[in-house]
């Protein structure tokens, strides 16, 4: 799921998703700074799962 997608989430499925792929921190992170961790831990798995 890219950011355009995730943007149109609302922060409480935005911090379920990071709680499935375990970002640390998600608790005090904003709306925007989810979508920016869960970009990124979206690119990491990609890599590692190839």
């Amino acid at each position: 799921m890219g950011k355009r997608e995730l943007r149109q989430l609302s922060k409480a499925e935005l911090y379920q998703r990071a709680t499935e792929h375990e970002v640390p921190g998600r608790s005090k992170m904003s709306r925007e700074e989810l979508v920016d961790a869960l970009t990124r831990a979206g690119r990491g798995r990609k890599k590692s799962a190839a």
